[in-house]
């Protein structure tokens, strides 16, 4: 079997703890973003809107063949 990537989907949660969160999603990503660049980005977002940034989910779909 082999497996195709189709695209990765990464959300980014800002926001302090006791607030609602605030969610950016950044579509098409690459296929296996690391975690370090993943809290790379987050911590640029975080600067650009002014919010903590508190954790990112990264979601990957791919076809099985």
């Amino acid at each position: 079997m082999q497996t195709n990537w189709k695209k990765t989907t990464i959300t980014f949660i800002f926001g302090e703890i006791d607030t609602k969160p605030v969610k950016i999603v950044l579509q098409n990503a690459i296929s296996a973003p690391a975690a370090k660049q993943v809290e790379a980005f987050g911590g640029y977002l975080s600067s650009l809107t002014g919010l903590p940034f508190r954790t990112a989910v990264v979601a990957t779909q791919s076809d099985i063949a």
